[in-house]
This record gives C-alpha cells, sequence and structure tokens, in this order.
C-alpha cells in the first residue's frame, strides 16, 4: 500500500476542521434560534450584561411620641396654715424656689417635664393641645393651667420655609423670630393651655421640627394652680400632640 502524502494528511486535516466547524456554527444557530423563540437572550462569546446595579426607594416615615411622656405630682394641699390661697406646681425648678410655692409638703418637687421626639425621616410640623381645661381638670374655675414650651436638643426647630431655615425658639409672641403665620402662632411663656375634644383646638408649637437625630426633640413644662377650695380627689389630663410632614 502507498503511504499517504503529507499533502494528502494536511488537506485531510483541513476538511475535518472545516466539518467540524461548520457543525457548531449550525448547533449554534439552531441552538440560538431557539433560545430566542422563548424570548431568552442568544448564547455568546461576548458578556451581555457587563456591569451590575443595585437600587434602593426610601419612602418618608412621619413619626412623633413622648419620650417622656409622665409627670406626677404626687398628694398635698394648699398650705392654708401657712397663710397661702392657691398651690402652684410646675416642673421648672425656678418657679419652685426649692419647694412647690404655697403647697403642702406632701406634694414632690417635679424638675422634668414632658418631652417630644420627632423618630421619623421627616421634618415635622407639630402641634399640641390637652383633652381638659383647667377649670375640668382641678374642678373649679379659678385653677390654672398652663405649658411652655422649649427646645430640648440645640436647633431642633426651624421656620416653616425659606432658603436658610432659621433656628427659632418653639415659644415666642413674635412671628418673625418663631417663623410662623401670625402673633403666638408657637406660644408663650407659660401660657395657658389650648384644650378641647378634636385637632379643632390644636396650638402650633414648632412650625419644623427636625428628624435629625441630635436635634429632634421638644420640652413641654407645665404650671398648674390649685386653690384652697378645689375639690378633692386623683386629677388626670392628657396632652395630645400631632405632627404633620412639611408640604
Amino acid at each position: 500500500m502507498n503511504e499517504v502524502s503529507n499533502r494528502t494528511i494536511m488537506v485531510l486535516l483541513v476538511a475535518t476542521i472545516v466539518v467540524s466547524l461548520g457543525g457548531t456554527f449550525i448547533s449554534l444557530s439552531a441552538v440560538n434560534n431557539r433560545l430566542t423563540s422563548i424570548g431568552l437572550a442568544p448564547i455568546t462569546g461576548f458578556a451581555t450584561v457587563p456591569n451590575a446595579t443595585a437600587t434602593v426607594t426610601i419612602v418618608g416615615a412621619s413619626s412623633i411620641f413622648f419620650s417622656q411622656a409622665t409627670v406626677a405630682f404626687g398628694s398635698g394641699s394648699v398650705d392654708t396654715a401657712g397663710g397661702f390661697n392657691n398651690c402652684t406646681l410646675s416642673t421648672l425648678d425656678q418657679n419652685q424656689e426649692g419647694a412647690n410655692s404655697g403647697c403642702s409638703s406632701g406634694f414632690l418637687e417635679v424638675s422634668n417635664g414632658f418631652t417630644i421626639e420627632n423618630d421619623g425621616n421627616t421634618n415635622l410640623s407639630v402641634e399640641l393641645r390637652t383633652n381638659q381645661t383647667a377649670e375640668q381638670f382641678i374642678g373649679i374655675g379659678s385653677a390654672l393651667f398652663l405649658w411652655n414650651v422649649t427646645v430640648n436638643e440645640s436647633g431642633s426647630c426651624v421656620n416653616k420655609s425659606g432658603t436658610n431655615r432659621d433656628v427659632v425658639e418653639p415659644n415666642t409672641t413674635s412671628s418673625d423670630t418663631c417663623g410662623g403665620s401670625g402673633p403666638n402662632d408657637c406660644g408663650a411663656i407659660f401660657e395657658a393651655v389650648s384644650a378641647g375634644a378634636t385637632s379643632a383646638a390644636n396650638k402650633n408649637i414648632c412650625p419644623s421640627l427636625l428628624f435629625k437625630d441630635t436635634s429632634d426633640a421638644l420640652n413641654i413644662d407645665i404650671n398648674i394652680s390649685i386653690p384652697s377650695d378645689a375639690p378633692t380627689g386623683a386629677k388626670l389630663v392628657g396632652l395630645i400632640v400631632t405632627g404633620t410632614t412639611e408640604t
């Protein structure tokens, strides 16, 4: 038998490669046609998605609550033996002068009032009301029930709008300083509470309470004057705070 020449071997090798590549192409074409027909991407030699992305959407959450929610003065009476006609209870030390003015020794000294905090992720316009007037709370028309709102954390309260968003005090009679829409929009130093059963009685105490953790809280101190002829018994009053997301 004659030996196969190198030339013949080369021709056969090239033919084999051509047939193999042709078969592969035909197979891939058939597969890609099938993939395309069912909505999938065809097979290629390149990365079809060379880059990756991650997305997340954060929505606004409005939340406000009393982080200090109770004030308890205990039990006592007016110190009529000492010549007083009224007992004044206050959560501010400077108004107590070391003791509750005109009160018997039974009442407790309370140096901290209520604290409200914005624990959401939006600035809030804050309104406050009580569910009882002074007369309803204490039981006599000559009683007084007052509140005072101050900043718990520096810079917590700012004006409603504008490019500067200036820091304001929540309790003032000046609308320019307050940032509100008119006189007394944000209260006065120890003013009579705004009382009512519905939101119609709400009083704006801060135009915009920030949500930043270090600047998101207000103090609410109270001052109660109890006449000597007030009816006896346990007294209870509620404070209702409302936070509205700025528009």
